[in-house]
């Protein structure tokens, strides 16, 4: 992995180093997560606070992606204790329904005009990842680290829409996630990483784009579960889930920063 592949703030790009660090000392135990920003708990509860607690020391964020929802508030509070900020996402999950919904998004919504669909890979120039970048970090979305994103690592697809000057407008990505040996969230990948350019807007490139990556996981991969976090709150992006056929979880996903290593106090949108 090159400086090139990991993109945002200072801070930003410590937080990815530190977490592609430790994937490679926690990736094959079957309690871990990556799928291209930081190291997390595949499930927990409040018994797993000191745990989450050092991951986020170690990195300076972490999450547990399976949080049953009466046990939000204790964690939420213990976290505070430590002076961690926490935050809560809705977790949305999709199946068989959200793949049937992405071909219809394909077969009915072309890309606009003027813009190609592109699969970021090995042999993607390192403008094409400078461009996404750019583009995602100004919609508020930080880039997963490059390995993943040109499929390196994990099961991995990422699809940008570009302009006729090679400008990216729009990403979408999809990730392996757990370890496949894990009874509950094994064969489940991240779904999300959508982000489009202001100029873009309106004109439903994430949700074609999001079509296209759960389409390509389940027809390269074998994929067919999916899950993604929604901060509360954020219409669009619960728009693009419900048009894809998610449905919203009675679980919760529990991400908490470190403030010292990441003063905002979140990693992404």
């Amino acid at each position: 992995m090159t400086q090139d592949d990991i993109y945002g703030s200072d801070e930003q790009r410590a937080l990815l180093r530190r977490g592609r660090a430790l994937f490679d000392i926690l990736g094959q135990d079957p309690r871990y997560t990556y799928y291209g920003r930081t190291v997390g708990l595949a499930t927990g509860a409040v018994r797993d606070l000191d745990h989450l607690t050092a991951l986020a020391r170690v990195q300076g964020n972490a999450a547990i992606a399976l949080v049953p929802e009466a046990e939000v508030a204790a964690l939420h509070d213990g976290l505070t204790a430590r002076n961690l900020v926490p935050i809560a996402y809705s977790r949305w999950d999709g199946g068989a329904a959200s793949l049937a919904a992405a071909k219809a998004i394909v077969r009915d919504l072309p890309l606009p005009a003027g813009l190609t669909m592109t699969r970021i890979d090995a042999d993607t120039p390192s403008t094409v990842l400078a461009s996404l970048a750019d583009m995602a970090l100004g919609s508020g979305v930080l880039p997963l680290a490059g390995e993943v994103l040109r499929g390196l690592l994990n099961p991995a697809v990422c699809l940008v829409a570009q302009d006729g000057e090679g400008k990216v407008v729009s990403c979408g990505a999809s990730a392996g996630f757990a370890h496949p040996d894990h009874p509950v969230p094994g064969r489940q990948a991240y779904w999300g990483m959508l982000a489009t350019d202001t100029a873009w807007r309106g004109r439903k490139l994430a949700l074609i784009l999001g079509a296209h990556a759960m389409l390509s996981m389940s027809r390269n991969h074998g994929i067919e579960a999916f899950f993604t976090g929604v901060e509360p709150g954020n219409t669009p992006s619960e728009g693009v889930c419900t048009r894809l056929m998610f449905a919203r979880s009675v679980a919760v996903i529990l991400g908490c920063a470190d403030p010292r290593s990441l003063r905002s106090g979140r990693m992404t949108k």
